[in-house]
């Protein structure tokens, strides 16, 4: 059987769904997607019960089609802040949006459950039949693939009788151990740490493997409503002066902790890493309760009665849980640089740090209005997710010449104000220019961005 298309898209997560809705609004494009899982949503078919999103739900999805509710939570560790979306609501968010928006426009044909094997082929993993695809453009949507907890290849060993699960496993097993050990000291294993502590498990039985720290970006700042215009652009303006001044990458990091920018678990601890997972300073006061922590070596083998890991052994409590929380969402794409452009190819990658779902929009906009091939690479240098903060600032220097391209074209900066994925583009449309206040703060970040770009320019090549 052979399809003919205009768009192969290889993928129906996040990034392929942001990507083929905005590709639904700027054109009439027709559009085959296929996906090796039997749903649209990508790995948040396989997420752990209790996951939540890291940002508020205003910033994720597609552009036309709301995510969440627009609400102030009320309780809980993101008390007062915009509400995190649980993995539940964004499957069924992304199962109603492939049912109710995108094959019914007619232009949207779906495969999933089949494998992309190249050249226009792919082939169904049930049946294994063979269609032949004939397109125009390859939109691959890999690149943001990430590696799942449930599914991800363990590099430990295990011996046999110790229970080790997945955070998918947890709610079913916390309770019939005595002491649970956290192994990975990224976000999934503080959305471990802070399930078992709200729900009562007691701190004093727990042990946290960290086997490197990591700056954590502060949620506080990163809000959509106007009642946090000072927390988001003064701290925006602040980080961006900070980075303009900084005479090290080292005093960099400590401007930014006192701005309240970034948060890291202990004080005493310098971190190595920066994955851009963010928290809540409700989150990080309850992970600081479990003082039980093991840092700086990874786990090689467990044993009944130990933990054997690098250059150390760790004694054990019996019947101990331990939960792997060692799957790494960068493992695969930290510092991939391939231009989103190429000759009959569009790669999905992020264009603004760690905002894979605007980053892919802007994508499809730029691919259906800007002609140019000079332009389009000029809007969409990649920042891939990073792991160290030299991978964050170089992500950041490219994240800023994109800002400066975008706001230099017309039609993109336009987009870009009334694209819900955006976040802050509505919001600065909202500021009075009688607002003295405000204008000044806005006034601020543009007067250090540039400044900033450069001298992050020089850290960076200090470090390098």
């Amino acid at each position: 059987m052979t399809i003919t298309c205009e768009y192969l898209v290889i993928g129906s997560g996040a990034s392929a769904m942001a990507f083929v809705d905005t590709l639904l609004t700027e054109t009439d494009a027709t559009i085959v997607m296929v996906d090796r899982r039997p749903e649209p949503g990508g790995h948040w078919n396989d997420s752990y019960p209790f996951v939540r999103l890291h940002q508020p739900a205003a910033f994720y999805g597609v552009a036309s089609k709301p995510l969440g509710h627009g609400r102030i939570e009320s309780s809980g560790l993101n008390v007062g802040m915009y509400e995190l979306s649980t993995g539940v609501e964004i499957t069924s968010y992304y199962h109603d949006l492939m049912n109710e928006v995108f094959l019914p426009s007619g232009r949207v044909r779906y495969f999933p459950l089949t494998e992309y094997i190249g050249g226009g082929e792919v082939v169904s993993t049930l049946s294994g039949a063979h269609t032949t695809i004939e397109y125009e453009t390859l939109v691959d949507a890999t690149f943001l693939t990430t590696s799942i907890p449930s599914t991800h290849e363990r590099k430990f060993e295990v011996a046999d009788g110790v229970v080790c699960v997945p955070p998918n496993r947890l709610p079913h097993v916390a309770a019939d151990h005595p002491h649970i050990t956290v192994l990975g000291g990224g976000k999934t294993g503080a959305d471990s740490l802070t399930w078992l502590l709200t729900n009562g498990y007691p701190a004093e039985h727990i042990t946290w493997v960290v086997p490197r720290d990591g700056w954590f970006l502060n949620r506080g700042g990163f809000q959509p409503g106007m009642d946090f215009f000072e927390p988001v652009f003064g701290g925006l303006a602040a980080q961006y002066e900070a980075m303009a001044a900084a005479a090290t990458a080292d005093d960099l990091c400590l401007e930014l902790e006192q701005a309240g920018r970034w948060l890291r678990l202990d004080e005493d601890v310098w971190p190595t890493m920066f994955h851009a997972a963010t928290l809540s300073r409700n989150e990080l006061d309850t992970l600081r309760t479990v003082t039980d922590v093991v840092r700086g070596a990874r786990v090689r083998r467990i044993e009944a009665d130990s933990m054997i890991l690098d250059g150390t052994t760790v004694e054990a409590v019996a019947d101990t849980l331990y939960v792997d929380c060692t799957a790494s969402a960068v493992a695969s794409n930290v510092n991939d640089r391939t231009p989103v452009f190429q000759p009959g190819t569009i790669n999905l990658q992020m264009v603004r740090q760690f905002q894979p779902c605007f980053s892919s929009a802007l994508i499809a906009f730029i691919e259906a209005n800007i002609d140019d091939d000079t332009e389009r690479q000029n809007l969409t240098r990649p920042t891939p997710m990073t792991d160290t903060l030299d991978d964050y600032l170089r992500g950041l220097i490219d994240g800023l010449l994109n800002q400066a391209f975008w706001n230099g074209n017309e039609q993109v900066a336009a987009w870009i104000s009334e694209c819900r994925l955006d976040g802050f583009g509505g919001l600065i449309k909202q500021v009075s220019p009688d607002d003295t206040a405000k204008m000044a703060t806005l006034g601020r970040i543009m007067d250090a961005a540039p400044r900033a770009a450069g001298n992050l320019q020089r850290l960076v090549s200090a470090g390098s």
